[in-house]
C-alpha cells in the first residue's frame, strides 16, 4: 500500500466519523433535556470570608509580620494599619477587606498573649520599630480575660438548656 492510498484511507475513515457523529446528534436527546440539573446553592459571601482571605494575603505578602500557625503571633507596630492600607491596592485588597484582615489578626488570644511587657514590635518587613509597654501588656492581659469570661459565660448557659 503507497502513501497516496494511505492518506485516502484515512480521509474516508474521518468522512465516516463526521457523519457518525452528526447522526448521532439527530437521533439523541439533549444532555439533560429530560431533568433538571440541581446544584446545591452557593453560601453568600460575608466579611469573615473576606477579612480571612486578606489574612492569607497579608500571611503570603508578609510572612515576618504574619507568621502562619502554629508559630506565635508576633507584636505589630503600632500604626501598621497604615501602612497596610498604604500597600492595599498593589497586593489587590480593597481598603476594606484590608482593615478588617489586620481587624481579624489582632483580636484573638494568639495576638493577646503575644502582647508581653518588653517584647519587640515589627513593621511589615520584620524589622523592630518598638517594644510593648506596659499598659498595653495590660490590656492584652484584659483582653484575654474577657473572652474567657464569655467563654464560661457560653458554656454555662449551654448547661442550662438556654439558647445562645
Amino acid at each position: 500500500m503507497g502513501l497516496e492510498q494511505l492518506i485516502a484511507l484515512k480521509a474516508q475513515l474521518n468522512q465516516g466519523a463526521k457523519g457518525k457523529k452528526a447522526a448521532s446528534r439527530l437521533t439523541s436527546a439533549p444532555v439533560g433535556a429530560g431533568r433538571e440539573i440541581k446544584q446545591p446553592p452557593k453560601r453568600p459571601r460575608t466579611s469573615a470570608d473576606a477579612a480571612g482571605r486578606a489574612v492569607n494575603t497579608l500571611q503570603r505578602h508578609f510572612p515576618h509580620a504574619f507568621p502562619h500557625s502554629p508559630a506565635s503571633k508576633v507584636p505589630l507596630k503600632v500604626g501598621i494599619l497604615k501602612d497596610v492600607l498604604a500597600r492595599a491596592a498593589s497586593l489587590g485588597l480593597s481598603e476594606r477587606d484590608a482593615r478588617n484582615g489586620v481587624k481579624l489578626w489582632c483580636r484573638g488570644q494568639r495576638y493577646w498573649t503575644c502582647l508581653v511587657e518588653g517584647n519587640m514590635r515589627v513593621d511589615l518587613t520584620g524589622a523592630i520599630t518598638g517594644v510593648v509597654s506596659a499598659a498595653e501588656a495590660e490590656y492584652g492581659t484584659s483582653q484575654e480575660k474577657a473572652r474567657l469570661a464569655r467563654r464560661q459565660e457560653q458554656i454555662a448557659n449551654n448547661r442550662h438548656g438556654r439558647p445562645r
